[in-house]
């Protein structure tokens, strides 16, 4: 959902207004995994210079969502789909977080779709 904003793909549309609402409503909180900043980040690294990565970076931390951090709940919880589902060390901590919370995952990633738990919103692919 990061790179759908910020590249202006089909789809940035919902992702916008997921996080409008999220802004005017105290009720709605978006969690952010920590990891799926990183994979921004790194992603961001290969193609700019540091500096302009972490403008990128700040912009995306200035959204209205909390950036969550590891926890040994979440750990044994990513461990357990890592374990059970064929998917990425980084889709297991997403998902994991998602389960954990009881949130929804929005994404593109097909891999997500095999994971019976995960309640979803799955934007287009590009």
């Amino acid at each position: 959902a990061i790179f759908t904003v910020l590249n202006d793909e089909t789809g940035t549309d919902i992702v916008k207004t997921i996080l409008e609402t999220a802004q005017s409503r105290t009720n709605t909180i978006i969690h952010m995994p920590f990891i799926a900043l990183m994979e921004a980040e790194y992603l961001l690294l290969r193609s700019y210079s540091p500096d302009e990565t972490e403008h990128v970076i700040s912009r995306v931390l200035a959204w209205p969502m909390q950036l969550a951090e590891s926890s040994p709940e979440w750990r044994h919880q990513a461990a357990y789909v890592k374990s059970v589902w064929n998917v990425s060390l980084a889709d297991a901590w997403i998902a994991g977080l998602a389960i954990l919370l009881n949130a929804k995952l929005i994404h593109k990633d097909p891999e997500f779709d095999a994971i019976p738990q995960l309640q979803t919103v799955r934007l287009p692919s590009k």
